[in-house]
């Protein structure tokens, strides 16, 4: 379960994981994440629907993940 949060300029923030999950866990919560966000595309948008993204921890600096196509 994900709890996906949203502001006015269409930023999403949701939590994927914790400090002891496995990499593998996060990269498979982060993959559920996008493909929920994917099948959730309004109809009327055209083109790329997400265009950045971006993993932190908490109180962390943020890194760009590369988006494939």
């Amino acid at each position: 379960q994900i709890e996906i949060k949203s502001d006015k300029d269409g930023n999403i923030a949701a939590s994927i994981g914790k400090k002891s999950f496995s990499d593998t866990k996060i990269i498979a919560n982060y993959k559920a994440l996008i493909e929920t966000l994917l099948k959730e595309k309004p109809k009327g948008i055209k083109g790329d629907f997400i265009l950045s993204s971006f993993l932190t921890s908490t109180m962390g600096v943020s890194c760009k993940l590369k988006l494939r196509p």
